[in-house]
């Protein structure tokens, strides 16, 4: 029984997907696997940090 290249090549796709997805330590934050009440969690402390970095970095800035 001869085995077709496309099987081959499809299993290393499929394990460098798998790699590439659970190889960082901590995975980036996204909203692809979320459902909606958790899409819209992130979106809200997503923003409230980009806030509170910006308020930080006005104070940090002084005015002439």
């Amino acid at each position: 029984m001869r085995i077709k290249p496309f099987f081959p090549v499809f299993a290393v796709l499929v394990g460098v997907v798998v790699y590439a997805y659970y190889a960082p330590d901590d995975r980036p934050e996204k909203g692809i696997t979320t459902t909606p009440k958790e899409y819209i969690e992130l979106v809200e402390k997503n923003k409230a940090e980009r806030l509170k970095q910006e308020q930080a970095d006005n104070q940090a800035k002084p005015t002439e």
